[in-house]
């Protein structure tokens, strides 16, 4: 692994994982922020940057995650995290997605920030745990042949108040986007897969994945207040939101109900022809939970162009079939898994994935015609 301005600041278990980092992606380059603003923000608050333990995160983490996510439903229990932590450091998550967590430390060893993610192997890899049947939107994985890889799903992050404004999630980002790396080639290890092989189809990284509200979700002005900001957030740091476009039909004869001009404008624009879906539906994580519209946000890597590096539509397919996949390997409720395939599966019907601006979509949380499938 080349030289690093974060090699200084990386424990020995985070080194050692980062030392399979292929070395076509030096780790710097994985920062979307220059680094000479990290040095100036960042690093001189730094201790440490580890891969994160079970008894690490029990005892230095899990109170500063408790304390960012106070709604207890929108955060995952804290034993279910120790306990894959500890599988996956004892090896018993092979041909799973891994499970890492990334966390830094002060000059005191006080935890300061952390990123919570799988690394989702897309399309999902054929071993022993692969269960996976009609995920997609397509009836296949919808990969393309050739075309596989290997994508964080970043399911929490969150910095200490005191350390806000340094741009710690900045470097968390760029953490992330290394162990997926540093995972990826481990699972063409895995899977067979040498990178000294002549046109080697090794796994790439091409965004980092999380789910969000839409920026005027919630019931509420404070609820809504709260999803404004996170989306602002969002967008700030390059996110963008991953949609499904379905085209409208068109009408027999034109609306004489509102002036021409009107219509024309709608027409071109867009606004009659097409209906904006959302491709993530999360399932209910406990046996008697609704499943649950919220939408997909990709940070693009700097090292990834979307559209000349993968194709989107492919992509997206193979990306809901990993998701699915990786929530059935982690054993919630399988009944809840399929409901809320089958409403994707709706909404993929004659629809395009596409990115958009978060600002531009609205509330998607009652998709009609899509939530009154049971099961």
């Amino acid at each position: 692994m080349a030289s690093s301005i974060f090699h200084p600041f990386l424990s020995p278990s985070l080194s050692a994982l980062l030392s399979h980092l292929p070395s076509s992606i030096p780790l710097d380059t994985l920062s979307r922020t220059p680094l000479s603003r990290l040095q100036r923000t960042a690093l001189p608050n730094i201790g440490l940057i580890e891969l994160v333990s079970a008894t690490d995160f029990s005892t230095l983490y899990d109170s500063l995650y408790i304390h960012s996510f106070s709604r207890l439903a929108e955060r995952e229990r804290s034993d279910l995290i120790v306990d894959r932590l500890a599988a996956q450091a004892k090896g018993d998550r092979k041909f799973l997605a891994p499970y890492r967590i990334v966390g830094i430390r002060d000059h005191q060893g006080e935890a300061i920030a952390a990123a919570q993610f799988s690394v989702l192997p897309v399309p999902p890899r054929k071993g022993k745990n692969s269960t996976t049947s009609s995920a997609d939107c397509g009836g296949n994985d919808g990969s393309g042949e050739g075309s596989k890889y290997a994508v964080p799903y970043l399911q929490y992050i969150y910095v200490r108040r005191q350390n806000r404004r340094q741009d710690m999630s900045e470097v968390l980002h760029t953490m992330v986007l290394a162990v997926a790396a540093a995972d990826a080639a481990l699972m063409d290890m895995e899977d067979g897969i040498s990178s000294s092989a002549v046109d080697p189809l090794l796994r790439a990284v091409p965004f980092t994945l999380f789910e969000t509200e839409p920026p005027d979700h919630g019931d509420d002005h404070a609820s809504r207040a709260y999803a404004l900001e996170r989306s602002k957030i969002h967008t700030s740091t390059g996110g963008m939101a991953l949609v499904l476009r379905r085209r409208r039909p068109r009408p027999s004869s034109r609306d004489t109900t509102r002036p021409e001009e009107e219509e024309e404008a709608a027409t071109a624009e867009g606004q009659d022809d097409d209906e904006i879906l959302s491709a993530h539906v999360q399932p209910g994580l406990e046996p008697s939970d609704p499943p649950l519209t919220l939408v997909w946000i990709i940070r693009p890597a700097p090292t990834a162009t979307p559209g000349l590096d993968y194709d989107l539509t492919s992509l997206g397919k193979a990306l809901v079939a990993a998701y699915y996949q990786s929530l059935r390997d982690e054993g919630f409720p399988e009944k809840n898994i399929r409901l809320a395939e089958r409403i994707v599966q709706e909404r993929c019907r004659g629809s395009t994935f596409q990115l958009m601006p978060l600002g531009d979509v609205r509330d998607l949380s009652a998709d009609k015609g899509n939530l009154d499938i049971r099961e």
